[in-house]
């Protein structure tokens, strides 16, 4: 079998890499369960659309001049081409005259697929079906939803291209007619129109001001990939945290925020950014706070603007102080990170959520559980600001210690994970003064761009939620269906000074 690097021969032999900004092909496969497939539309010597599926670490691709059939009677010429490199799926752009496909590119369409085809009740595998001329796959895409097939037709004199049959299945998303498809000139990667691809590759059309509620701000390199196992841009992550913001807001105002960004992407090292950039408009708010040697000032995000602005600066995930501005030393939330190693199965971190929860009502405080949208748990007590940040660590460090106490064999206080022994980690080091969380709703940069989210109790106990159950993608069916489960939290306001005395009372006895 042909390696991924073999297959791009072609591919690489056709284009001048100094003058297209096509991808080289540095990516190899995926890493995501589903393969993926991708339809451009081109706009080269002739309009046409290219349809390709990940095959073996590349995507195979056909021309299809006269577009997508949504009617099974209507069966499309496609002209198979060179494989293309996996991370071409998120290829829009411009490719410049005197190039190979020189033309308008848009991403039409983009998701996954299931191969579907079958021989004796035994599956077929994809690089079995490309050799023998029949493809069978689900579509799971934006606008291409269910059954395609892929049939080879036989080669004729003179022919120099192998010519295939793209046709549309039978089943319930099959439209008995030749309609178009909804959006059909609009790029499902930045929604822009071809002609507005064109325009901005021509450097006419600038990133326009992104409007904000009444503020206007300039945005840019909104087609920058920021995670590329999943084609989502930047531009896309404005526009999450634009959505989000009413939801992400309570949990934000009044805090200092440090900025986690990624401005090349999530495959290369990011940086944490605590002093606000001197570019940064004065219209943000800000909070100087003196440390040993100095002072940092820090980003304040009380309003959407602000949140957007961010997330333009490739801040893919705001951190934020356990305590407010205006009383720096008494924070008003507890957490306790509920930190797995390698190999702790989420079910142990489950249990562990489920036990602290029990014994934090026995201390009658009340609690909340937020996926970390990376591989844990956070367990969020609010507090009322009179216990300093000292106390709270003690305070939390003794319930720890208590929740140990019932299953030394499975939870630990022990930071190294050499000395854990396969048990969890209950991190309580977070309740300290300049400590920070992951802020609820905010992006983790991670694939798929998961999401830290607030859950119901009932809903963690139901045992279906992992650590990164919800992304960018999924989080706002999940919001429209049941809202945010902690709506009001910060209107609890918690004392610890009955726990501060029992804790007092136990160490003398």
């Amino acid at each position: 079998m042909a390696t991924s690097k073999k297959k791009l021969t072609a591919y690489k032999k056709a284009r001048d890499f100094t003058s297209t900004t096509e991808p080289s092909g540095k990516q190899r496969g995926r890493t995501t369960k589903r393969p993926l497939f991708v339809v451009h539309k081109h706009d080269a010597s002739h309009l046409h659309y290219d349809f390709r599926i990940e095959v073996d670490g590349v995507l195979a691709s056909w021309a299809v001049p006269k577009g997508i059939p949504r009617n099974p009677a209507t069966k499309r010429l496609a002209i198979q081409t060179e494989d293309h490199p996996y991370d071409y799926a998120s290829f829009e752009g411009v490719i410049p005259p005197g190039n190979y496909g020189a033309g308008t590119v848009m991403v039409w369409d983009k998701g996954t697929y299931r191969n579907i085809r079958e021989k004796d009740g035994t599956p077929v595998f994809m690089s079995r079906c490309v050799k023998e001329g029949r493809i069978e796959v689900e579509m799971r895409g934006k606008k291409l939803k269910g059954a395609y097939a892929l049939v080879r037709t036989k080669l004729r004199e003179g022919q120099k291209k192998q010519q295939w049959l793209l046709i549309k299945m039978n089943d319930s998303y099959a439209r008995h007619d030749d309609a178009c498809f909804s959006g059909d000139d609009i790029s499902v990667k930045t929604g822009r129109t071809m002609a507005q691809i064109t325009k901005r590759s021509a450097g006419k059309d600038d990133d326009p001001p992104y409007m904000v509620g009444r503020r206007a701000l300039q945005v840019s390199n909104l087609d920058k990939v920021l995670f590329p196992h999943d084609g989502i841009t930047k531009g896309e992550l404005i526009d999450y945290y634009k959505q989000i913001a009413p939801y992400m807001l309570p949990y934000m105002k009044d805090r200092a925020v440090t900025m986690h960004r990624y401005p090349d992407g999530i495959m290369h090292e990011g940086f944490y950014q605590k002093d606000i950039g001197d570019y940064f408009p004065d219209w943000i708010n800000r909070a100087v706070i003196s440390k040993e040697g100095g002072r940092n000032t820090y980003v304040v995000c009380n309003d959407a603007a602000t949140l957007v602005y961010l997330a333009n600066q490739a801040c893919i995930t705001p951190h934020i102080w356990l305590s407010r501005v205006d009383k720096l030393d008494y924070p008003d939330r507890m957490i306790f990170d509920l930190d797995p190693g390698k190999h702790n199965d989420f079910s142990l971190v489950r249990q562990a959520a489920v036990s602290l929860h029990s014994l934090l009502d026995e201390y009658g405080l009340r609690s909340f559980v937020m996926t970390t949208g990376s591989r844990g748990l956070h367990i969020v007590v609010p507090l009322d600001r009179t216990t300093s940040f000292d106390d709270v660590r003690l305070c939390a460090r003794y319930i720890a210690e208590k929740l140990i106490a019932q299953d030394p064999k499975k939870f630990t206080l022990e930071p190294r994970l050499v000395k854990r022994h396969g048990r969890l980690y209950i991190d309580v080091t977070r309740n300290a003064y300049a400590q920070t969380g992951v802020c609820p709703y905010a992006v983790r940069a991670r694939d798929k761009a998961p999401v830290a989210t607030p859950l119901d109790w009932k809903e963690l106990k139901g045992g279906r939620i992992s650590a990164d159950t919800y992304t960018i993608k999924n989080i706002f069916k999940r919001l429209e269906r049941g809202g945010d489960p902690w709506k009001g939290m910060m209107r609890v306001r918690q004392s610890l000074t009955k726990l501060h005395k029992r804790m007092i009372s136990d160490a003398k006895n």
